[in-house]
């Protein structure tokens, strides 16, 4: 057949409605089976089989679609794109040549120009009365056909009508109507930023649903007030995305967990359903489904307690090695559940054996868990898992070895000695008590909102009476801000939006729903406060505000009918606030660092301090909520053989600390660098910070 016959034989085929309908269906579906395709084409009746029929051979004679004939699914060819694109422009084109105004609509289709849809909009979005509405559609239809537009489209139609809205002072209503996104250019970089660093495609799904999320919760969620005082740098609202979603970490202790203790029901239909617990498999399975599910409900992290007892009483005798892989395997598992929900971490807490149990078999236990968590480390650059150990009564050389290996090798280790803490700091057993003062075996905590203690430092002229003043007004604005986000999270819950969540075994756990205020930059607020002629009080007056801290918080939250506590934790986006307050004040970044000091910080060369640390003790103790209290070794190999010792003189005395060792990340192959201005493996000599990947 000639060119110019088949073209004409073409535009015969795709001068049917129904056909083009069918090429259109394909395109958007994808390959369809004969009954799919007949069923959405709008061919249901068995009278309309033989018409279909024909104008699906029509359109395979022409090479529009073809037919895989093993899966028996038809799907639109090259040429069949081709066509379609060419008869859009065509469309569209001859749309543009009427002289009427049309839209490309939010829906993907090209619509005449219609204002009562502008009235339909701030009646249904903007709530605005009818009245009013139409007085603004009108003045917008004015503005709109006053433009030389070759086409209008439905963000550029929105933003007129919100800049009408600003004009005339009616802000609250452009916030309803505001359309939520990131500009182009945003993307781009995002995308530019992914390639170039550690992320991939999934990075930037992420990214952009919490840059909508966030705008989100600023412009409906959170009280106004609140929202200014994030955005001016008095205080800083960590992962404003999930604000009104889901609660910041959770805290699961896997001895409660029993047979059919998380019913799903028809929620997380992809997620297998619990059975009964009987065997170590069985125990395996049930701990790796409630990780994946609590880790996608949590924005922090997930904590789960008691993983050697849990395991201990379904474990059977094997090998030293087969325990070694069984914890492998879990980790393995907890690493894939936080990759894929929204949690930065899972925790495992590891604590002293219980004496109501094989002590031998816990103990051999723990040290297959450290020996697996090793071999992770070892391969994985940032592990995804993370450990908090308390040795109790059986701690030993061998433990603190153990430890200092695993900090060398750049792992997420903590240590506890007082009390049971997530690995952010947060002290469990004092946040998660019921109303009877005993601690539960399951809790939701909400946090995530930090005071900027420099900024009310700066604010106070040096005036310690009335900076502790100003601290707790700005206490009050705090709880007032997460007890409204409480109410907007256990909506959420009712919903059925945090199935996982709403089972934790202690109700009262989830209906209290403790708040956390954390508090930054203590030791910069006290720099400024306190002249360096009277620098031995900065510790006194510094426990003064911590206590007024706690007090106020705990009396506040009481008030509101709240449990409410007080920290010194790391939250996400912190280091925004000394950014703010060095463009505000014309001041340098402070002391040196990046940011304001996050918590309490040791140094290697005062761990033999008695002095300081007793005064570091002091101060985590003044916080009901929790202290994160730093220890990071220099990266350089010369302290190998002191890190034990590092680990033993902290056990027994400070109440956690965080031990770290950061390295470098090699850009090219992902090994951990140390000390080395070269990759040993690949020899690459570009490297990222580790900090830059938290």
């Amino acid at each position: 057949m000639s060119a110019p016959r088949r073209v004409r034989t073409i535009y015969s085929v795709i001068a049917s409605p129904n056909r083009l309908d069918i090429l259109r269906i394909l395109n958007t579906k994808g390959p369809l089976s004969y009954s799919e395709l007949k069923t959405l084409a709008g061919f249901k009746s068995k009278k309309e089989s033989g018409k279909f029929a024909y104008h699906l051979r029509k359109l395979v004679k022409q090479t529009l679609i073809s037919l895989n004939r093993g899966e028996r699914r038809y799907a639109v060819t090259s040429l069949g794109r081709l066509v379609l694109n060419l008869t859009r422009q065509i469309e569209e084109q001859s749309i543009l040549e009427s002289g009427r105004l049309y839209v490309r609509s939010s829906r993907q289709a090209m619509e005449e120009f219609n204002a009562d849809k502008i009235l339909q909009s701030l009646v249904n979005e903007a709530e605005m009365p009818v009245e009013l509405a139409q007085k603004i559609a009108s003045e917008t239809e004015a503005r709109i056909y006053k433009f030389q537009a070759a086409y209008l489209t439905a963000p550029l139609i929105r933003e007129v009508v919100n800049s009408i809205l600003v004009e005339h002072g009616f802000e609250e209503y452009r916030h309803k109507l505001t359309r939520l996104g990131m500009p182009v250019h945003d993307v781009s970089n995002l995308i530019s930023q992914a390639a170039d660093g550690v992320g991939s495609a999934s990075t930037v799904f992420a990214h952009t649903a919490r840059k909508v999320l966030s705008e989100y919760s600023l412009l409906t969620k959170i009280p106004r007030d609140v929202a200014d005082a994030h955005l001016s740098g008095d205080i800083n609202l960590s992962n404003l995305g999930t604000w009104s979603l889901m609660p910041d970490t959770v805290f699961f202790d896997l001895n409660s967990l029993q047979a059919g203790s998380f019913n799903l029901g028809s929620k997380l239909v992809h997620f297998p359903r619990l059975g009964s617990i009987k065997n170590l498999d069985s125990a395996i399975e049930s701990f790796a489904v409630i990780a994946g599910i609590l880790s996608s409900e949590a924005s922090n992290e997930v904590c789960f307690d008691n993983i050697i007892p849990y395991i201990a009483r379904f474990l059977t005798p094997r090998s030293k090695e087969e325990q070694i892989r069984l914890f492998s395997n879990i980790l393995n598992t907890l690493s894939l559940a936080v990759n894929d929900g929204t949690a930065r971490r899972i925790t495992l807490r590891i604590g002293e054996p219980q004496r109501d149990e094989d002590i031998s078999t816990q103990m051999e236990l723990r040290d297959c868990a450290l020996f697996a968590y090793s071999r992770i480390c070892s391969i994985v650059p940032v592990p995804a898992v993370s450990l908090v150990l308390n040795p109790g009564r059986y701690f030993d050389t061998h433990f603190s070895e153990v430890v200092a290996e695993l900090v060398m090798q750049g792992a997420d280790i903590a240590l506890e000695s007082e009390g049971k803490y997530a690995f952010d700091g947060l002290r469990i057993d004092s946040v998660c008590t019921n109303s009877s003062g005993n601690s539960v075996d399951g809790a939701a905590i909400l946090q995530n909102l930090t005071i900027n203690l420099p900024r009310l430092a700066y604010e106070s002229n040096q005036d310690e009476t009335y900076f502790r003043a100003k601290l707790a007004l700005v206490l009050q604005t705090a709880l007032t801000a997460l007890s409204s986000r409480k109410e907007q999270v256990k909506d959420v819950m009712k919903r059925g939006l945090l199935p996982g969540v709403a089972q934790l075994p202690t109700f009262s756990s989830i209906e209290d729903m403790p708040l956390v205020v954390n508090l930054a930059g203590l030791n910069d607020a006290m720099m400024t406060i306190v002249s360096d002629q009277e620098a031995a009080n900065r510790k006194k007056i510094a426990l003064k505000v911590l206590e007024t801290a706690a007090k106020v918080t705990s009396e506040k939250g009481s008030k509101l009918g709240h449990k409410a506590f007080v920290s010194m934790l790391d939250h996400p986006g912190i280091e925004r606030l000394a950014e703010i307050d060095s463009e505000k004040y014309g001041r340098a970044k402070e002391h040196g660092r990046n940011g304001y000091q996050v918590g309490l910080s040791i140094i290697y060369d005062h761990v033999n301090n008695e002095e300081i640390l007793s005064g570091i003790i002091e101060l985590s103790r003044a916080t009901n909520g929790g202290t994160i209290v730093s220890f990071e070794l220099p990266k350089t190999g010369d302290v190998n053989l002191n890190v034990s010792d590092v680990v033993a003189s902290m056990i027994g005395k400070i109440p956690f600390t965080r031990l770290s060792r950061k390295p470098d990340i090699c850009r090219k192959c992902g090994s951990k660098i140390f000390d080395s201005t070269k990759c040993p493996n690949c020899k690459s000599t570009s490297f990222i910070p580790i900090s830059d990947l938290n």
